[in-house]
């Protein structure tokens, strides 16, 4: 069974907190810090996981025992201000960071026909929610779906392109179609057409484009022009899928007044599917492009949220399909090293369109192998059944076989036995009424379980994050509760202690910082000798074409240009930016992988190692004050804040890795930004040759400086972000230490360790 994938808020229990307690060595993690294996591993469990009804009862009483506590609070009104004051805040931080909703991101990609709306229809229980493309031709519109945790009604939001972009887009379409002879290129100018004619009827390919953008042309839909989200809400699935099916497909049959050319994105809530979907969302990716550069942009900022990604394909096609592969391999670094995939699920679907005697036939099986008889009355099923079953277990195999070939999976990502999962449905037969394989073989219902391990996984987080974070409060509030001057002054030493350990922890993580930089300096110089020496080969392996006279790529061309080098089309993703970078990205992407990584298992030169070891409550700080009541609670408080904060931060440079990736690539489109703009606006005769030397003539002058500057532009990024990373840490573990342990004050009437008794039955619960 798959084990649990997203962040774990690992139940580890303080070590100044007397029960239960966890071997937590130097890796003292909090919240999201951990990350448990990616889905479709058989390992055992390393983080409690308790059930979600069990951790949202435990998220309940937890905030029943707090709500009390900030009643008591309201009658301490006479004390200073400054300490009610940063324990009501702490207190409103816990409740809000709480309720914020974690999601893991699921990305899912396919051709047209592949059964992907199928496949998540019969996942979401909705056999007529999302829309197929076997009726009408899928675009490149990006559809979410999520759980509606409020109402029992089918959603959709839809978000449009702005009314600038789409003029701006209009325009290119509409020189597309006069193009002359020699940038024509066939499947831009069907797109052109196609979007032009869905919007506006045929009559609008010959209209002005002033006529097109008039307002009456979009008064079924004002929030277009007012840049706000259309809502439409239903109460059946079916009803809801036939209206939104103009914002997402294209239909021959009805030109005119489809508005998915203007559509950015679709998101989709469906009702009564809290349980695997309330902290989970799926993201349909479409693998092909429209020349839209908003919607690319889109695409790819969902592409490197995803926390996994299912790939789907006919069953028959899987062994070949190139499509499902390409698309992934296209915009691999994407997710890797810049974003946050930790795993892989390859979905063959179509099970059961399957020709039994073909394929016993072709596969040398006979009925004694499936130990049938044709006298059986069910002979015909079983037959069926039996051969779908074994297609399924060698369409496993072999997928396993090419996936284990892919070299470049494994320079990417961490790829070991459980990294990739394989799954084989029938969405088919899962909604037939009258099936011939068991539901468990249809395999979706093993989907829905692996979705709810992501949702039951950032259930558990946000309880262990609320129990332990309210185990902190508490023991704060009860160490304000006697204070004399003797307390005062073992307060203050505690306080110059822990200011010295801050200080040492901060130098040791700061120069840790400071050899990643060295580090990847290092490499990025010799990524960078290497594409100057050969960005001009490199450049024309793209912006040459394959064939002689050009035909079909100088559109390719001036999209490429005109997107300021990024284009994404249904031929693929073509990134002259990344293009030119790569040598760099192949000298860095070892070591930026061991720095910061997003699979387990965490090596100790990551940064993240180096968080988690990171403490100014050392043991000798521990043992001295243990049979100090009073400063025993101050320090399981601060313990607790200094995990919050680790694990705050541990979030902060999964982020920040992903802008430190993409700044070399987006630095790159920064000093070619002249050269693409004066390309894209070339035209006539020759443009093709001339705008290949405008590019060309650029990047020879631009070189010396290029790769240089995105290497400087990417250090320079990561010492600010990294030096910000210290930085909070230093100030916010300051504050709390100033707070507890200088300010004169206490809360004699707030005895709270009947609460704190029954928080620790709680936490001691959470891992049961």
């Amino acid at each position: 069974m798959p084990e649990e994938h997203h962040y774990h808020f690992e139940a580890v229990i303080l070590r100044v907190i007397p029960y239960n307690m966890s071997n937590r060595g130097d890796k003292r993690t909090f919240g999201n810090a951990n990350r448990s294996s990616p889905p479709g591993t058989s390992k055992q469990r390393r983080h409690c996981s308790p059930e979600k009804t069990k951790a949202l009862t435990h998220i309940r009483n937890a905030r029943r025992i707090m709500a009390n506590i900030k009643y008591k609070l309201e009658f301490e009104g006479s004390l200073p201000n400054n300490l009610i004051k940063y324990v009501r805040g702490i207190m409103s931080k816990l409740d809000s960071n709480n309720g914020e909703r974690r999601r893991t991101t699921v990305g899912v990609f396919g051709r047209t026909g592949a059964g992907k709306s199928s496949m998540l229809n019969a996942v979401l229980g909705q056999k007529d929610l999302l829309p197929s493309g076997t009726v009408c031709a899928c675009t490149s519109v990006i559809i979410q779906v999520e759980a509606n945790v409020t109402d029992s009604s089918y959603i959709a939001e839809i978000e449009f392109i702005s009314k600038e972009v789409w003029e701006d887009e209009l325009r290119t379409l509409k020189n597309v179609l006069s193009g002359d002879a020699e940038e024509q290129d066939n499947a831009m100018l069907n797109t052109a057409q196609e979007k032009i004619v869905a919007l506006y009827g045929e009559e609008g390919v010959s209209k002005p484009i002033e006529e097109l953008m008039k307002d009456n042309i979009f008064s079924g839909i004002p929030e277009f022009f007012n840049s706000e989200i259309k809502k439409i809400t239903r109460e059946r699935a079916s009803d809801l899928s036939d209206e939104i099916g103009c914002f997402v497909q294209h239909d021959d049959s009805s030109p005119g007044g489809c508005y998915w050319p203007i559509v950015k994105s679709v998101t989709i809530k469906v009702p009564k599917c809290k349980d695997f979907l309330e902290h989970v969302v799926l993201v349909d990716l479409p693998g092909t492009g429209d020349y839209n550069k908003s919607r690319d942009q889109m695409w790819r900022e969902k592409l490197r949220d995803c926390s996994t990604v299912w790939i789907v394909s006919e069953i028959n096609r899987a062994a070949s399909d190139k499509d499902a592969w390409e698309i992934f391999f296209s915009c691999i670094t994407d997710m890797a090293q810049g974003g946050e995939c930790r795993s892989i699920s390859f979905i063959c679907t179509k099970t059961d369109d399957i020709n039994p005697q073909s394929y016993m036939r072709s596969s040398k099986l006979k009925d004694d192998d499936f130990q049938i008889k044709p006298e059986d009355p069910q002979y015909v099923s079983k037959r069926k059944n039996a051969c779908i079953l074994h297609r399924n277990e060698k369409a496993k195999e072999k997928v396993k076989k090419i996936f284990s070939q892919q070299d470049t999976i494994t320079r990417h990502f961490n790829c070991d036995d459980d990294f990739l999962s394989v799954f084989t449905v029938s969405s088919e037969e899962f909604n037939n009424e009258n099936p011939i394989m068991e539901q468990g073989y249809t395999e979706i219902p093993k989907l829905k379980e692996l979705l709810k391990m992501y949702n039951n996984s950032c259930t558990n987080d946000m309880a262990n994050h609320y129990v332990f974070g309210a185990l902190g409060i508490l023991s704060l509030i009860q160490g304000f509760n006697e204070v004399n001057a003797e307390m005062r002054a073992d307060k203050s030493k505690l306080y110059k202690h822990l200011e010295k350990n801050l200080h040492d922890a901060l130098g040791h993580l700061n120069e840790y910082c400071g050899q990643i930089r060295s580090s990847l300096e290092e490499l990025l110089s010799k990524g960078a000798k290497e594409s100057e020496k050969n960005c001009i080969e490199t450049a024309n392996d793209l912006i040459t074409p394959r064939n002689k006279d050009g035909r079909g790529f100088h559109r390719t061309l001036t999209a490429l240009c005109k997107n300021d080098g990024y284009y994404r089309s249904k031929n693929g993703v073509t990134d002259l930016n990344n293009h030119l970078v790569q040598h760099m990205k192949q000298h860095i992407d070892e070591a930026f992988s061991g720095f910061f990584p997003v699979q387990e298992p965490i090596s100790e030169k990551s940064l993240q190692a180096h968080t988690d070891k990171f403490t100014i409550i050392k043991e000798d700080v521990i043992t001295k004050y243990e049979h100090s009541p009073v400063l025993s609670h101050i320090l399981k408080f601060l313990e607790m804040e200094e995990m919050k904060l680790k694990s705050k931060i541990k979030q902060d440079i999964i982020r920040h890795k992903k802008t430190f990736y993409l700044s070399l690539s987006d630095s790159i489109k920064t000093t070619m930004q002249p050269s693409y703009t004066s390309a894209a606006d070339i035209r006539g005769t020759g443009s093709m040759n001339k705008k290949q030397n405008i590019l060309l003539d650029h990047i020879e002058t631009s070189k010396s400086e290029m790769f240089q500057r995105a290497k400087k532009d990417m250090i320079e990024l990561m010492e600010k972000k990294m030096q910000a990373i210290v930085e909070d840490m230093r100030k916010n573990l300051l504050e709390s230490m100033k707070h507890t342990l200088l300010y004169e004050t206490t809360l004699r009437n707030m005895d709270v360790s009947g609460e704190i008794e029954e928080l620790k039955r709680i936490a001691d619960q959470l891992c049961d």
